[in-house]
């Protein structure tokens, strides 16, 4: 791996920054939109495409980089907070990081509220038309800043400014990371940006990641394998199962066979690069419950995300967490078997039953900050680590 640069280079009038993490910029309302699906695949979603959208279109793990002598920044934003079923997902917050170490940190404003009532209607509510972000201080001198977007919400970029100038920073020749997976990947929940587990496991590993978890909609989508494979890459990570299993969208007969399919558009335009396949971590209360899910409400405002199927209908092909695990190992199995480089994590080592006592899921399925930060500490360790299942080279200064 010798790493592969990607990003884009952007003039706002303020100077240039380099924007990672993203597959496309949309034009939007005078403002650059990053998105984590191009527009060209947009055509191929389904007819009731609203939740797909805001979450391709939210901002988990892009981030922007800069070169300045300034001890302020401004940016310019239009933030737009995600409401689905009348519920407002979180949003989080802007992180500015200098080397690893300064980090300066601002709770993300609501400009816009897309308002979703059901998959194919949503509308948007406007409080104010964008608002201007402070970042600093920050430590004095000529530095590279990179900037964190919020993950849980649409972005749009209006400007970037600086008293003492912004110019975009070379490329790294960091490895690139490229993951796809669920909301437990997207980690709107976490407190920062930086808590995101991808974006944990790429620090950690020195990698740059692009991070393709969208909240509720991994589903082995084709245009998604279409849009990994024209993505250059040193190493793709799939973490396929909880989606599937938890809106019952496939069973036994059509989960291993729709996986092989998304893995075969990929190798399309990665042929020899090494993928990490990685089933769901432990769903306590859903192992062995087929979909679909289930919200249940407590008074206290606590909730439950649980699978509320009948297991009755196993025996007749009904697909469930701890099926799809299995499964995922049996197509990594037969793909090594052909000589592909590819291999099998299983997810129960990033959040399983041995760690209940230790670590929280508030709503049973979705990890909090600290477990978040946990499974990405894990994930670089089990995966990216010299010992590791695809070790990356060392850290590029």
């Amino acid at each position: 791996m010798t790493g592969t640069s990607h990003g884009s280079i952007v003039a706002f009038s303020g100077g240039e920054v380099r924007i990672e993490g993203q597959l496309a910029l949309e034009e939007n309302a005078g403002a650059l939109r990053p998105t984590r699906i191009p527009s060209r695949f947009w055509s191929h979603f389904p007819p009731e495409d609203q939740i797909l959208r805001a979450m391709i279109s939210s901002a988990s793990g892009v981030r922007l980089q800069l070169q300045t002598d300034a001890t302020q920044l401004e940016l310019d934003v239009r933030c737009t907070a995600i409401e689905i079923g009348g519920v407002q997902r979180p949003g989080t917050a802007f992180v500015a990081r200098v080397k690893d170490r300064a980090e300066v940190t601002l709770e993300a404003p609501v400009d816009h509220v897309r308002q979703i009532a059901s998959p194919g209607e949503a509308t948007t509510r406007e409080i104010r038309d964008h608002s201007m972000i402070e970042l600093g201080p920050l430590p004095a001198g000529p530095k590279t800043v990179t900037i964190f977007l919020p993950q849980g919400m649409i972005i749009d970029l209006l400007d970037v400014r600086a008293s003492g100038g912004v110019r975009a920073p070379t490329p790294s020749t960091s490895p690139v990371w490229v993951h796809y997976g669920s909301s437990i990947s997207h980690c709107a929940e976490a407190e920062l940006p930086t808590s995101v587990w991808p974006v944990r496991a790429a620090d950690l590993a020195g990698a740059d990641v692009i991070n393709l978890g969208f909240g509720g909609q991994c589903m082995l989508d084709p245009f998604v394998a279409d849009a990994i494979a024209q993505t250059p890459a040193d190493v793709i990570s799939v973490k396929v199962g909880v989606n599937i299993v938890g809106a019952r969208a496939m069973d036994r007969r059509t989960f291993v066979p729709a996986l092989h399919g998304f893995l075969d558009r990929v190798r399309v335009g990665h042929p020899d690069t090494p993928i990490v396949l990685c089933s769901a971590i432990l769903w306590p209360g859903s192992e062995v419950v087929p979909g679909p899910a289930d919200v249940e409400f407590f008074d206290d405002g606590g909730l439950r995300c649980f699978t509320r199927g009948d297991t009755a209908d196993i025996p007749l092909g009904a697909l469930t967490l701890a099926d799809s695990r299995a499964q995922v190992a049996h197509v990594v199995e037969v793909r090594r078997a052909a000589g592909e480089n590819i291999v099998y994590l299983d997810g129960t080592e990033l959040f399983g039953t041995n760690d209940l006592a230790t670590y929280r899921m508030p709503d049973s399925l979705h990890p909090d900050t600290e477990l978040y930060e946990e499974i990405g500490r894990r994930f670089a360790a089990l995966v990216f680590a010299s010992e590791g299942l695809s070790p990356l080279p060392a850290r590029t200064s």
